[in-house]
């Protein structure tokens, strides 16, 4: 079997992460994978082999879209895994010669997917927002993000004084960033020695940087700027947070549940299928700094179930997402759909 695996996002995300993930899925499997991305895609760097790049200027660029017919035509790929509404804009083509098109729903975007002949839903939530929309259940398998574990469970240390809360989030106004610095302010006045690290980049910046101003956060929020080393950031950590406000999947919650953290996130659809409450770590309502900064309390004020929620959560991850698992269940999908 031979796939083309398509991406053509040039910033750097939880998409990004996922087609670098079944890029490795797929070479696990000893399935031939070939990776389209824009040339000025930021993911290129991380890419261990290389992939074949189109200059997508536009969202739908002629040149592009010729350059991409004529790989097909070298290649003769079996099927296209495309990431995205570009990446699927560029290769409908495809379905006229027999080559299956799969889109996978990293969100819940439906205008690209409903050009695809099949579609891959990462959780139970999307699925059932696509058969709510007419998508036929036939067309439509659950397979979730992975992530390629490389670390053993490393039990937590006693916490740090003062007590270091960390956030990565790309600084639009879907990921709370905002929420959880006035989760910050609450346990501030609430006399709480703690300091923030807030990791991203985004077209929110300068709105959260004043925001902390505002609340005199200076002393206690400190903002990192884009993160590519996630390792080194969570080992500046004791406790995780997601403030999202909406998440379809959130693949930074597996690169925590890797890094041993003890984990607060939202209640939105991805995180909350991802984590048991009370039991791999703790969800909160979205949207509250109240409820927010009184899970985060309880984990500092219960360090020895924060431990144990981490070791679940860990577990969770090996058995549920890790990309030794999630390729096989990827593979058996492709078989049936060929």
């Amino acid at each position: 079997m031979k796939i083309l695996n398509i991406m053509l996002s040039r910033d750097l995300g939880g998409i990004q992460q996922a087609f670098l993930d079944y890029s490795t899925a797929l070479e696990m499997q000893k399935i031939e994978v070939i990776n389209i991305t824009s040339y000025k895609a930021k993911i290129n760097s991380f890419l261990h082999k290389q992939s074949l790049k189109l200059p997508n200027i536009v969202p739908f660029a002629l040149l592009s879209v010729l350059i991409l017919k004529y790989i097909i035509h070298k290649t003769k790929p079996d099927i296209i895994i495309a990431h995205g509404n570009r990446a699927i804009n560029f290769s409908k083509f495809a379905k006229s010669q027999n080559i299956k098109l799969i889109g996978i729903a990293h969100n819940y975007s439906l205008k690209g997917l409903r050009k695809c002949d099949f579609v891959i839903a990462l959780t139970h939530h999307m699925k059932e927002f696509l058969l709510k929309n007419n998508f036929a259940e036939s067309r439509i398998c659950i397979l979730p993000n992975m992530i390629n574990i490389a670390k053993d469970f490393i039990p937590n240390k006693t916490y740090r004084k003062p007590v270091v809360i960390g956030v990565l989030a790309r600084f639009v106004a879907k990921k709370g960033v905002d929420v959880f610095i006035k989760a910050i302010k609450i346990l501030k006045e609430k006399k709480y020695d703690l300091h923030a690290i807030i990791g991203g980049s985004g077209e929110e910046k300068d709105n959260l940087i004043a925001l902390a101003h505002k609340l005199n956060l200076q002393d206690q929020i400190s903002f990192t700027g884009w993160v590519n080393d996630r390792d080194k950031f969570f080992k500046q950590i004791d406790i995780f947070c997601l403030p999202s406000l909406h998440e379809p999947f959130g693949i930074i919650v597996l690169e925590a549940m890797e890094a041993s953290m003890p984990i607060v996130s939202t209640d939105t659809e991805g995180p909350a299928a991802i984590l048991n409450d009370m039991q791999d770590g703790l969800i909160c309502k979205a949207g509250s700094a109240e409820d927010l900064a009184a899970k985060i309390v309880y984990l500092i004020e219960n360090p020895i179930k924060a431990k144990e929620f981490s070791k679940n959560a860990y577990l969770t991850l090996k058995q549920n997402y890790d990309v030794k698992v999630v390729s096989e269940k990827l593979q058996h999908i492709l078989e049936s759909f060929r």
